[in-house]
């Protein structure tokens, strides 16, 4: 897979992240008036996906590809569990099993993708070599803090 290939991998995937995120953004206000903590999560999970985007296409490293794997696998499957066991644990909803709705869908895609497109450019992405790790370790923290 050439550079080229690569590059156009995290892009698709920081496009995807970022259609996730106003998705999870745009259905925040509604989760919030539930409970607090709902509305809390999609916030949460609105800021990682949209910084996510930008970071992979910052600076990609192997870590932060497999960060973004396993966050957006985390999100699908809460949204799994919650439509079919019911809202584990928290909140006056606990339990309830939530109705799949069509933007629920797009966001699962979308995450989906975020995921497939992380796996085919994972191995393709190198390692930061030894005395660029702390280097490139102060850079993430800046770009981070750069989003607040």
């Amino acid at each position: 897979m050439t550079r080229t290939t690569t590059q156009r991998l995290l892009f698709g995937a920081a496009n995807l992240s970022l259609i996730a995120a106003l998705i999870h953004a745009w259905m925040g206000p509604e989760h919030l008036e539930e409970w607090w903590g709902y509305g809390l999560f999609f916030l949460a999970s609105a800021v990682f996906q949209a910084g996510y985007a930008v970071a992979v296409v910052r600076r990609p490293t192997p870590a932060l590809l497999r960060l973004g794997i396993v966050v957006n696998l985390a999100i699908i499957v809460l949204w799994a569990w919650t439509r079919t066991i019911g809202i584990p644990l928290f909140g006056p909803h606990a339990g309830e099993v939530e109705a799949v709705g069509a933007i629920d869908i797009v966001s699962k895609l979308a995450e989906a993708g975020v995921v497939a497109l992380l796996v085919l450019a994972r191995d393709r992405v190198p390692a930061p070599r030894a005395n660029d790790r702390d280097q490139a370790a102060l850079q993430s923290l800046e770009d981070a803090a750069a989003l607040f």
